[in-house]
């Protein structure tokens, strides 16, 4: 048997790829006494040292999206401090040749860890041509998701729209846009 290690750009490849959201799945029963006694014996390493590649463009695309401490998110319009603003790679970047990794003021936009980001990266929403919200179908299944897209985006024009954006936008809307119910 062999073991395959994968690096980060392959990593996250295949995880951009699978972009499979968990089944939902009856919990198991736990025995709470089993449990307990597990927390209370934990004695693996606390700290791992790890090593990883490091994106070189991020500092520059932070201060490109990001240049105060304050922005707007792309998605819902909403201005809020900076902590709570990612800077979302409008098609996954793990997907993105040297070229589109480098169009720092076209492949990625801020997005609001209030659930923009989330509902963008799992292929909930999207941006159509012009910069309007498109809406899963797949939505309408979960209450909570649905409701937050009614209440935040669901009329929302998406500013950072542009034609030099579309063919990310258009890329995210074929590769992780959920349009239809799996087969």
């Amino acid at each position: 048997m062999n073991v395959t290690i994968l690096g980060e750009d392959d990593s996250d490849t295949l995880q951009s790829l699978l972009t499979l959201d968990p089944a939902p799945a009856v919990p198991a029963p736990v025995d709470e006494q089993e449990e307990e006694a597990a927390i209370a014996s934990f004695d693996g390493d606390l700290e791992r040292k790890s090593q990883r590649a490091h994106r070189g463009e991020q500092a520059a695309l932070k201060r490109r999206l990001l240049p105060g401490n304050s922005g707007e998110c792309a998605l819902c319009g909403r201005h809020l401090p900076g902590a709570f603003l990612i800077g979302a790679h409008i098609k996954k970047r793990a997907m993105c040749d040297d070229g589109e990794k480098r169009d720092l003021a076209n492949i990625a936009m801020l997005a609001c860890t209030f659930g923009c980001d989330a509902l963008y990266e799992h292929g909930y929403i999207a941006v159509a041509p012009h910069g309007e919200i498109q809406v899963s179908p797949l939505a309408k299944d979960l209450p909570a998701v649905a409701q937050h897209i009614e209440k935040w985006l669901a009329t929302t024009k998406v500013t950072w729209w542009n034609e030099d954006r579309e063919k990310y936008y258009q890329w995210h809307r074929t590769h992780t846009f959920k349009n239809s119910p799996p087969a």
